[in-house]
């Protein structure tokens, strides 16, 4: 992928007009289901969001829309809460135990334990006017979801990632899993840490049931490559533009995307490839947690989310696809983002039962890699 600078430019004044975007908190835009939620949530006011996807820009940018849309108020808090995936559906299951909450929406890729939670009864009821715009097409994909509990407001995909200013990188391509563990790879790569992430093991398994890739053989390979073993995003993209490992297999177009943003000479040497063996569709499902502090507010962020204006912020901020019918993606972040219709796209026959998969799939990662 290269990005023009008429394509950044582009990117500057779209942001500019997303952050200049009048008040939209007229009575008249709103929902009945939004209108009802108004006047307790800005009583409560406050509202935390757990998730392990969203930037600082990004929730900054989605706390200013939500409070003006509903004018709660100069003193009411939007907290962006971020953690790995495992930490926060960790962080979570303890609280339900626990029976004491913090965080009011917990937002992650995890349909095992979204399943599970709900089954007892840990998730408020929804009555959101927007889900019917998402749910559809989130059916289509095959995602998890299990209204009016659990909801999908976006979803993304792991793609290979490289830096072509590199040393050895200057004619790399990825279209392929083949292309990922070559010996002309080695001391360049990295290991997405299946340990610690419920989306990369997930990726794995949805790529085991598809069978079109060998990932046992495939994680040999990369072995032999003497990778760098990390899970977070964020610190493999800047492995990658340092040059300390100048290729990633499994990153986000969201995270080039945010960093041509701070920089934007990246445009020019940081590639997103795809493969064609098929695309790891990873929804994320979104719950107000029962015994939240603040659960009117938190199923008021929920309609936001899946609401027109809440989409675009997301998309425009995180460069992450959406299950939203007949949607446009705000310009910015186009040029960053699959067009889903051009590719083979992967998900899960059932991603609750695969769920007991993933302690041997880790298992057999571990042998490997530690």
């Amino acid at each position: 992928m290269r990005i023009s600078t008429g394509s950044l430019a582009l990117f500057a004044s779209s942001t500019v007009a997303l952050l200049a975007a009048p008040t939209l908190g007229h009575a008249q835009n709103l929902t009945p289901q939004e209108q009802k939620l108004i006047a307790a949530a800005k009583k409560e006011g406050a509202v935390t969001l757990l998730n392990p996807l969203f930037s600082d820009r990004t929730g900054q940018l989605l706390g200013e829309a939500f409070v003006k849309r509903y004018n709660l108020g100069p003193e009411f808090k939007f907290n962006n809460l971020r953690k790995g995936t495992g930490q926060t559906v960790a962080q979570v299951r303890q609280e339900i135990v626990a029976g004491r909450f913090t965080v009011d929406i917990l937002l992650v890729s995890a349909p095992g334990f979204f399943e599970e939670a709900n089954k007892r009864g840990a998730f408020d009821s929804l009555d959101s006017a927007y889900w019917k715009d998402h749910e559809t097409l989130a059916k289509k994909a095959g995602q998890y979801f299990n209204y009016p509990n659990v909801v999908i407001p976006l979803a993304y995909t792991f793609q290979p990632v490289w830096n072509a200013s590199c040393p050895g990188m200057e004619n790399f391509n990825v279209t392929s899993y083949a292309d990922v563990a070559t010996p002309a790879l080695k001391g360049k790569t990295i290991a997405s840490d299946l340990t610690k992430s419920i989306t990369y093991t997930n990726t794995v398994i949805s790529l085991m049931e598809d069978k079109a890739t060998d990932i046992t053989a495939l994680w040999t390979k990369l072995k032999a490559t003497d990778p760098i073993v990390e899970f977070r995003t964020e610190p493999k993209m800047q492995m990658v533009i340092t040059c300390q490992r100048p290729f990633d297999m499994w990153n986000l177009a969201g995270r080039v995307y945010q960093n041509v943003l701070k920089k934007p000479d990246l445009a020019k040497v940081l590639k997103v490839g795809s493969y064609k063996e098929g695309q790891v569709m990873l929804g994320n499902q979104a719950a107000v947690i029962k015994g939240a502090p603040h659960p009117n507010a938190g199923k008021l962020l929920i309609d936001f989310m899946l609401s027109k204006e809440g989409t675009d912020i997301l998309v425009e901020g995180e460069a992450i696809d959406t299950f939203r019918a007949n949607y446009t993606p705000p310009a910015a972040a186009k040029p960053f983002l699959l067009d889903l219709s051009k590719h083979k796209l992967l998900g899960m026959k059932d991603w609750v039962a695969s769920a007991k998969q993933a302690k041997p799939v880790r298992d057999a990662w571990q042998a490997v890699f530690q």
